[in-house]
């Protein structure tokens, strides 16, 4: 039965249930040594210097190497804009790698002894594998000794400690949540979801969606390619973000069955139409109005925005994400980090640096640049929704618990690309389910923990 979700949860935060691994990873209350000057610039594809005169005072000149991905260069050039205009002695030299490269160059780098002083990480995953490689500058001193207010991100914060340490600060965070077409649920007479509700009520509004045949087809909810990790949300929703743990990956074999029923019972296409690009562009196939739901993250209202402001038409808006019967409402998402080199010569100043970004003052620069940030208050979640009409209730996105769907685990990413390939079998119909568990299990000992 729906209630008023909204009405009840209206703080953002991020559960404290991720199982987090037994790292090797050290911190350090002193520098790390020097590192080759020739080595950063090889590493780097985009390179800026933020800097501005020596200012009044006398405070020490000091320069930074900061690296991240070449998506994140327009929000970070912002953000070293904002805090040079405070910090006048401090020059922060921007490092950005192209996406697809970036871990693998962000390792090389510092295989090769590159100055790198700070940098940034997408997923918990990667921060506990750099954790594990003596990589990173514990910070707990650092919090205790400048008495840095990290409340706004307490949560966050909480969530991604290794071995009952902080390593890291979050800057910005995601969120899922159902996108539907009202156009499609007032054909069908169904009333809109606007509250709490269960994944079973989601596959019965699925059903009374589903109409027509052929090219006339309009199906209830929307699936993506067999090798995407979209189908694993509803495991998350359950607490279930590790499938290392055995309990935890029958989680995810469940919701890759009700996922896989959904196709079976003719609400969703079947797999096999799903496993080319037409499966990879989610937002096209549902511009088309032939689908009334999916379940997709806050990256998607700017990809639907976008196409609509192109002549698109899609009349569209956004529910919670459902939960399990007896479970509590929440939602799952993955934070980004901010981290410092254990090889930084002056980690107190990257430290001033990573806690403007991830701070208030940093939140609101990401705000005004259609970022959530991982700081939140009462007002940051209302300067977020307000003037916003597309979609109408946007607070939902920020309006849910929010926890984490990775953990902090260096064998994270290995494991997921196993799970994709075997439960990708699964949903095409050419693996069962004892046999997609018992190749996964065979395989992450093999490939993955024997490692």
């Amino acid at each position: 039965m729906r209630k008023n979700f909204a009405a009840r949860l209206t703080a953002l935060t991020m559960g404290g249930i991720l199982m987090l691994s037994a790292l090797a990873g050290c911190g350090s209350s002193g520098s790390g040594g020097g590192a080759s000057e020739a080595a950063a610039p090889a590493q780097a594809e985009s390179g800026t210097e933020a800097k501005v005169e020596s200012g009044g005072g006398s405070e020490e000149e000091v320069t930074l190497n900061f690296y991240a991905w070449l998506d994140e260069e327009g929000i970070f050039t912002k953000l070293v804009e904002a805090y040079k205009q405070e910090h006048p002695n401090v020059t922060v030299n921007l490092n950005f790698v192209a996406s697809a490269d970036y871990e693998t160059k962000l390792i090389t780098a510092f295989s090769g002894g590159a100055e790198i002083d700070c940098f940034a990480v997408a997923s918990p995953p990667s921060l506990a594998a750099y954790v594990a490689k003596n990589q990173v500058y514990e910070l707990d001193d650092l919090i205790a000794a400048n008495n840095t207010d990290i409340t706004g991100a307490q949560a966050t914060i909480d969530a991604t400690k290794i071995d009952g340490k902080i390593y890291s600060l979050p800057y910005k965070t995601s969120s899922w949540f159902v996108v539907y077409n009202k156009d499609v649920f007032d054909a069908a007479g169904e009333p809109y979801p606007d509250g709490d509700w269960t994944w079973e009520e989601y596959a019965e509004v699925a059903a009374r969606l589903t109409s027509g045949e052929g090219a006339d087809k309009v199906y209830g909810s929307l699936n993506f390619q067999p090798t995407s990790m979209w189908w694993r949300v509803p495991a998350n929703t359950k607490g279930a973000i590790n499938p290392l743990e055995e309990e935890q990956l029958e989680a995810w074999l469940d919701a890759a069955e009700y996922c896989r029923k959904l196709s079976d019972d003719g609400y969703q296409p079947p797999y096999a139409d799903r496993a080319g690009e037409a499966g990879a562009d989610y937002t096209g196939a549902f511009l088309t109005g032939k689908y009334g739901m999916m379940y997709n993250g806050d990256w998607v209202i700017e990809m639907l925005n976008t196409a609509i402001a192109g002549g698109e038409q899609c009349n569209y808006d956004i529910a919670p994400i459902p939960h399990w019967e007896g479970e509590e409402p929440l939602t799952v998402g993955a934070p980004a980090t901010l981290q410092i080199a254990q090889s930084a010569k002056n980690p107190e100043a990257a430290f001033d640096f990573i806690s403007f970004c991830t701070g208030a003052q940093g939140a609101e620069i990401l705000l005004e640049n259609d970022y959530f940030p991982a700081w939140t208050s009462d007002e940051i979640i209302k300067e977020y929704c307000e003037g916003k009409t597309n979609p109408e209730h946007i607070e939902y996105v920020v309006n849910q618990t929010i926890t984490s769907q990775v953990p902090c685990d260096p064998n994270y990413n290995t494991a997921q690309n196993v799970i994709k390939e075997e439960v990708s079998l699964l949903l095409l119909g050419e693996q069962d389910r004892e046999t997609t568990k018992k190749v996964i299990t065979d395989r992450l000992a093999s490939e993955v923990i024997t490692q």
